[in-house]
């Protein structure tokens, strides 16, 4: 190593060192003005700085050994929180569904998809741009937008304890799983090799045909994942919980179906529907989805940043699709859900007869799904396309979130609330559940 490269990884070590004293004196009150540097400065960002300065500063070498990692990770991550968009659709919540919701909700994805299709198609003409960017930016960054929080906010019996009730269901996340998935699907043509043993010793290679029929390839892994999901859940009562076997199963098989072209977000989703609806252990499987998604909370931001940060000394940055990536999700993201949101609130109140509640301006903030999404995409994305989009989707998620915080204004500055945490109004449930307690002392490591 150079003088050179000795001082640059130092200085990245320093960055990510610095982050640790400046999230502590922001916890000791020291938010700012409307809470701004709370928002400026949370774990999150801090993680994706620290990311790009320990990818800017590492030697060639590592960069070499790790290229790999952050596409596995991602993977993983997307297998996990497929789990939890398709377990917040399970068969005893999926009944609540309405109608019209039904129709709401495929209307906004309708609109939305238009949209993103219309601007991105509209950037050609902007002097100096190039070539817009095809199917797989428009269809991942439309899932982007439509995404609404995979974590519900489960309502209590009357009564009853925390967690012990049922939440209203949406088709938004697995909608924008959905579309994130079919971007993957068409990308290439997928072949599958098979090795007979002897005394036959033939190959056997067949493609998984295209768009439509990966999804459904997707599916059937999805449902093989559900299956094995139940099985290593079903008896198992360690003291260590149940994350270590089901983080098992996600990596094995989204791993297994990214190899094969297959969307780790669509298997996931069909996985987490199989196994939540067919399980005896619903409660303490919905615990441990949700307590996972502190890993990628964390962990997504800072690989997407170390990608950034290799692509500043190695590959660049395409500027011009940050920009668009940028524009495109601070744009439509926010316009869509708040009208979405006013349209609902207005019939709300004609049924009611009240004033409904007043609109979150969380809605308008994209979490770490965001990033999931378009970091498995990496399976398919060349070295310099992946970092340039995963950098739009970080700038755009720091511009919604402030712009959330400046919508809560000062009675919301001291504990922002993050996308999907928000409280809901406890309402009696109804439907009756064999499983409404979790299992007693459950715990994760």
């Amino acid at each position: 190593m150079s003088s050179m490269d000795v001082g640059r990884l130092g200085l990245a070590i320093v960055i990510s060192a610095m982050t640790i004293p400046v999230r502590a004196w922001i916890n000791k009150g020291n938010a700012g003005p409307l809470g701004l540097l709370d928002v400026v400065a949370s774990p999150a960002r801090l993680a994706a700085i620290s990311g790009v300065a320990i990818g800017w500063g590492v030697p060639d070498w590592v960069r070499g050994e790790l290229q790999p990692v952050p596409i596995l990770c991602f993977v993983f991550f997307a297998g996990w929180s497929g789990l939890v968009a398709g377990s917040s659709l399970e068969l005893r919540v999926s009944r609540k569904l309405t109608l019209h919701g039904i129709r709401h909700e495929l209307l906004q994805a309708v609109v939305v998809t238009v949209a993103v299709t219309v601007l991105i198609w509209a950037v050609r003409f902007i002097p100096g741009f190039g070539t817009a960017p095809g199917r797989f930016h428009i269809l991942t960054i439309a899932a982007i937008c439509l995404l609404a929080p995979i974590l519900p906010s489960r309502q209590p019996h009357r009564g009853g304890g925390a967690g012990a009730g049922f939440w209203d269901p949406s088709l938004l996340g697995p909608m924008a799983l959905l579309l994130a998935a079919w971007a993957v699907a068409g990308e290439f043509t997928p072949t599958a090799v098979l090795q007979l043993p002897a005394p036959l010793s033939q190959q056997l290679s067949f493609e998984l045909g295209g768009p439509v029929e990966q999804l459904l390839w997707s599916t059937v892994g999805g449902a093989i994942t559900g299956l094995l999901m139940d099985l290593v859940t079903r008896e198992d009562f360690a003291p260590g919980g149940l994350y270590v076997q089901m983080a098992a199963v996600t990596l094995v098989c989204s791993g297994l179906g990214a190899m094969m072209g297959l969307s780790p977000l669509w298997l996931g989703a069909v996985a987490g529907f199989w196994s939540v609806s067919a399980t005896l252990r619903r409660l303490d499987l919905l615990v441990v989805l949700e307590k996972g998604m502190a890993l990628p909370r964390i962990a997504a931001p800072a690989l997407a940043g170390w990608c950034v940060g290799i692509a500043l000394v190695s590959e660049g940055l395409n500027w011009r699709v940050v920009g668009m990536v940028v524009a495109v999700i601070a744009s439509v993201r926010p316009t869509v859900h708040i009208v979405a949101a006013l349209v609902q609130r207005r019939r709300l109140s004609r049924r009611s007869g009240r004033r409904p509640r007043p609109i979150d301006p969380a809605i308008i903030e994209a979490d770490e799904v965001s990033l999931v999404i378009a970091g498995a995409g990496g399976v398919v994305l060349s070295q310099q396309a992946l970092p340039s989009l995963l950098l739009g989707v970080l700038l755009a998620q720091f511009l919604l979130a402030v712009g959330a915080q400046l919508g809560r204004g000062p009675k919301g500055a001291s504990t922002p609330p993050r996308a999907g945490q928000e409280s809901t109004q406890a309402r009696p449930d109804t439907t009756s559940d064999v499983d409404d307690k979790p299992t007693p002392g459950f715990q994760i490591p």
